[in-house]
């Protein structure tokens, strides 16, 4: 089936609209999808915050047809490069960001073209920062999303027939982002939590755009008649804000066989290999059945197979019994008219197997190269043995689609090559001969990782790290330096000793008013690596308790109170009232107490005189709380 992709001019209209965003600084720049706090370069971007332009303004483009970089008397600047602008007003931009910039924080300047003054903020630029729009322009709820066949939006079927023999529907979906990244992966997810990849069939710019990309998927037939759905869009591992779209059931007539695999395949006599009926959408209420027949006696099937009310596949298993030669045999699967066939091939049990696949190291400096290793159970006797080798991350080379091992060998080594990468991957490889398949993993570092054991700290308390080398330190050791764009967290440099790699750091914060978004970088080198912590200030607190101690004494003794928050006082401190019962009972302090700021408890001196029980009140924020004590 051809599909090309399509796109929404929706979506630019509603992210055009002003939107209401709380700020705490001169202004913010966010992903225009999801309002996350970091951007990439050619994304959608949106700076919130106030007076940034005289007025109000929407782009049109030029003769050349690009987008102004001056609008209302307005320029936006990253590191000193001006960036597409496509709405202006006092309260909100919305730009492109621009290319070509050094990742990391960058720094931000609103320029009025008039009186040349600025405002000037950061923003953390990061590579890949994969979001969805949605529909109301808010960063959840229902997607920006598409199908990709008809241009209609949800609620989506399964199937969609455009007169073409593949009648699977596919979904374009609209976000920013991540048209940088290497992968891309989606998976609907019901409300039941049964989850289900969809097949990536295009990831990229969205074709007449500026800025904004698209996703074209593939609906599996298990989402048939799934109702909401969640969709959890990832890009190089970093997931997107999480968004829904409506699935609708199929007609019941429509539910037919759909397809047949055998795997492995090939496959060893007297070893098995699993046979999977699929169907164009779920199973109704009393299941469906589907009937199997095989042209060979070596490779016998059931004759019926049932898949299950409410699901799309079936599985069953075929245990070939032995040949002399290798065989094939034809397996077929028919239900309501349709029938469909797939070959298994058959080979004997004396045929050499696939033993190991393995590399060393396991993991290595991205841009390096290593050796990898195949291994037959036997050595190859007849000829040469092609065991084809493939990898799921582009940033490895593989010397081809196979590789061979020679006769009279049981072994092949092969040069595994490289790319240089900025933060942390895994490669899975895999090796395939006669049907069998073995795997492993490779991990590929970056030149330096910088991570941080949490996000978000309440201002005033620590936050542990670790920075990690992608190679040991030199005999001079490694001396990195730390760097915060806020002054609610202090950092300082370190050195990592020689032969090491890696070393544990720990951040200071400060108590804040506001909250506070950091950007924490780590460089050694040419190397930079960025995190991002939230610095929260004290939410409100309310008293909890009052307590006595002792809760008796002789007249003319003391005793103390203890005045107990649900949390820590902020700047300030937090008052508490004070009062007896009779009056003059007791002695406390007039004017109540404060609990300091950063403690959630205070203390006050209680005097007394003539026998009596005293009520003693502590009242803050509408909350009252008693204790009584007894003067004896």
């Amino acid at each position: 089936m051809q599909w090309r992709p399509v796109a929404w001019c929706a979506v630019l209209v509603a992210w055009c609209a002003p939107l209401a965003v709380a700020q705490s600084a001169a202004f913010t720049v966010v992903n225009a999808a999801s309002y996350g706090g970091s951007i990439a370069p050619d994304s959608l971007a949106t700076i919130f915050g106030t007076n940034l332009s005289v007025s109000t303004a929407s782009a049109s483009l030029d003769s050349d047809g690009q987008l102004p970089t001056e609008l209302a008397a307005t320029r936006v600047e990253f590191n000193g490069v001006a960036a597409q602008l496509f709405y202006v007003s006092p309260t909100q931009i919305n730009l492109v960001v621009p290319s070509g910039l050094v990742l990391g924080t960058a720094n931000v300047a609103v320029r009025s073209t008039v009186s040349g003054t600025a405002k000037t903020g950061a923003a953390l630029l990061v590579q890949t920062s994969p979001a969805v729009f949605t529909s109301d322009a808010s960063g959840s709820g229902s997607g920006a999303i598409l199908n990709a066949i008809n241009y209609l939006p949800a609620p989506f079927l399964v199937l969609t027939d455009d007169g073409g023999s593949d009648v699977q529907t596919r979904l374009a979906i609209y976000g920013t982002g991540l048209r940088h990244a290497a992968a891309v992966t989606a998976v609907a997810q019901d409300s039941s939590g049964n989850a289900y990849t969809m097949n990536v069939e295009y990831a990229g710019a969205a074709p007449g755009f500026f800025g904004l990309d698209q996703i074209n998927v593939v609906l599996p037939p298990d989402v048939d008649g799934a109702g909401t759905v969640s969709l959890a869009l990832s890009a190089d591992g970093i997931y997107a804000n999480q968004v829904t779209f409506q699935m609708n059931a199929i007609p019941a007539i429509k539910v037919l066989p759909a397809s047949l695999t055998l795997d492995p395949n090939p496959v060893t006599a007297g070893g098995t290999t699993r046979l999977t009926v699929g169907l164009t959408g779920v199973a109704r209420t009393t299941g469906y059945a589907v009937g199997l027949q095989t042209n060979n006696a070596a490779a016998p099937v059931v004759v019926q197979l049932v898949v299950p009310a409410g699901k799309a596949s079936a599985q069953t298993t075929i245990s070939p019994s032995a040949v002399t030669n290798t065989t094939e045999a034809t397996i077929a699967a028919t239900g309501s008219g349709v029938t469909l066939t797939a070959t298994l091939e058959i080979v004997p049990a004396s045929t050499v197997q696939l033993s190991t696949l393995s590399f060393t190291p396991a993991s290595i400096l991205g841009g390096r190269s290593l050796t990898g290793t195949v291994t037959l159970s036997g050595t190859a006797q007849a000829g040469i043995v092609s065991v084809a080798i493939a990898t799921d991350n582009p940033n490895v080379k593989l010397p081809g689609l196979s590789v061979q091992v020679p006769f009279g060998k049981s072994s092949v080594d092969f040069p595994i090559l490289t790319v240089a990468v900025a933060s942390l991957q895994t490669a899975t490889l895999t090796a395939t001969l006669n049907g069998a398949t073995v795997s492993a993993t490779l991990t590929l570092l970056p030149p330096l990782q910088l991570t941080l054991e949490a996000s978000t700290v309440l201002g005033g308390n620590p936050v542990n790290g670790t920075v990690t080398l992608g190679d040991p330190a030199p005999v001079t050791g490694a001396a990195i330096t730390l760097r915060a764009s806020d002054s609610a967290v202090q950092v300082t440099g370190l050195t990592i000793p020689f032969g090491q790699s890696t070393q544990a750091i720990t951040l200071t914060t400060a108590v804040v008013t506001a909250v506070h978004t950091v950007t924490i970088s780590a460089s050694y080198g040419v190397a930079t690596q960025t995190a991002v912590l939230t610095v929260n200030p004290p939410g409100p607190v309310t008293l909890a308790g009052l307590s006595i101690s002792p809760d008796q004494v002789t007249a003319g003794g003391t005793a103390q109170g203890t005045v107990t928050l649900d949390g820590v006082a902020g700047l300030g401190g937090f008052k508490v009232g004070l009062t007896v019962s009779p009056a003059n009972s007791a002695g406390v302090p007039l004017l109540g107490l404060i609990v300091p700021q950063g403690q959630s408890s205070a203390t006050f001196p209680i005097t007394t005189s003539l026998p009596k029980v005293v009520t003693i009140t502590a009242t803050a924020g509408g909350v009252i709380e008693t204790a009584t004590l007894t003067v004896q």
